[in-house]
């Protein structure tokens, strides 16, 4: 008995000296971050001239210095390190970031996660400006015609129609209604009355979009045109011109308009006939036509037809050819319509190309 009466005031002791312990080896373990954001959300995305420049972010945080860190988001394993920018954790509440001189010709971006612990990761990116080129180059994606001119046929529906891509070395590109000289229409009463520009400028790979009036007329509206412009390139004008209403009959006769045809109406070409043997025929309607290859004796459309076909209702012309011989050893054959007003046949062609 006096064993266990000396030892249970041991045994006391001992308990007391290990939840000591226990409490100091708490005071070491920090307690977890629970909050992390930026203080000026707008710092979302930040932006830098194309010259070196430095700014500051400020974060709101109960994570310590140590426990945050910065890293570079990339949207693929192929994506580049972004050297220019430098970030770094200056403190608790302040994160650097440094952008270098930016002698490229566009501009480039980054993006960055903030991370402190296991909080959910705040993002921020970082756009750089670049240095306006000396010598611009610009290029649109409309196709010039055989004579070199820029011309673009609106349909009468109206709307806002995208005319052409614009893609420039420079910062921007700009358009304007101009005269035959390129010279600016400044006078309002000299405006186009079919058309408005609803982009008159852009950056580069941004398309230029006319705003069209629906065509009423039984003509084509034609007159107005577009000068866009980018730095000290040269200057591209483009004619442009609204269609006709779709027709809602159509009289096709041959090409010196003295034979009236019937419809259908049917040709033949030869097996090795290609793009130099056209048909051309003429075409009064009073409106615009749209042309359509379907499969014989029928209105379903061919998807990969072995014709080519242009109607210009400008001059009144419509030519057919096929656009190769005929390999497959046997005759082919194919419907042309040309349609107006909710798609209506007003005239069927009937081509058969020889096989032999």
């Amino acid at each position: 008995m006096k064993k266990m009466k000396f030892l249970t005031p041991v045994l006391a002791l001992a308990a007391l000296a290990f939840v000591g312990c226990s409490s100091d080896d708490n005071k070491d373990v920090a307690p977890a971050a629970t909050r992390l954001e930026l203080k000026n959300p707008a710092q979302v995305a930040l932006t830098f001239p194309a010259t070196r420049q430095k700014q500051t972010i400020e974060i709101l945080t109960d994570a310590a210095v140590s426990e945050i860190r910065v890293s570079q988001v990339k949207a693929s394993a192929d994506e580049a390190d972004a050297g220019w920018c430098i970030v770094k954790v200056e403190s608790a509440s302040e994160i650097s970031v440094e952008a270098c001189d930016n002698n490229g010709t566009a501009f480039r971006t980054a993006t960055y996660a903030i991370q402190a612990g296991s909080l959910t990761p705040v993002e921020f990116t970082v756009k750089q400006d670049f240095i306006e080129p000396e010598n611009t180059e610009m290029s649109i994606s409309l196709a010039a015609d055989s004579y070199g001119s820029y011309t673009f046929m609106a349909p009468a529906a109206g709307g806002d129609v995208p005319i052409t891509t614009v893609t420039t070395t420079a910062h921007q590109w700009t358009a304007v209604f101009c005269d035959w000289r390129g010279d600016p229409v400044e006078n309002e009463e000299d405006l186009p009355a079919y058309c408005t520009i609803k982009t008159p400028s852009g950056a580069s790979g941004e398309a230029l979009i006319l705003t069209f009036q629906p065509n009423a007329a039984s003509s084509m509206q034609s007159g107005a045109m577009v000068k866009i412009s980018s730095g000290n390139a040269e200057p591209f004008v483009i004619h442009v011109n609204q269609d006709m209403p779709l027709a809602t009959w159509a009289t096709v006769m041959d090409a010196d308009c003295t034979e009236v045809y019937q419809s259908p109406h049917a040709v033949s070409f030869q097996k090795d006939a290609s793009t130099a043997s056209k048909l051309v025929f003429g075409v009064v309607a009073d409106g615009s036509c749209e042309v359509k290859f379907v499969e014989v004796g029928t209105t379903t459309e061919v998807s990969e037809p072995w014709l080519d076909s242009q109607y210009r209702g400008v001059d009144g012309t419509w030519t057919v050819y096929p656009s190769s011989a005929n390999e497959t050893g046997s005759d082919r054959s194919l419907d042309v319509l040309l349609t107006g007003q909710n798609g209506v046949e007003l005239f069927r062609l009937k081509v058969t190309q020889a096989g032999a």
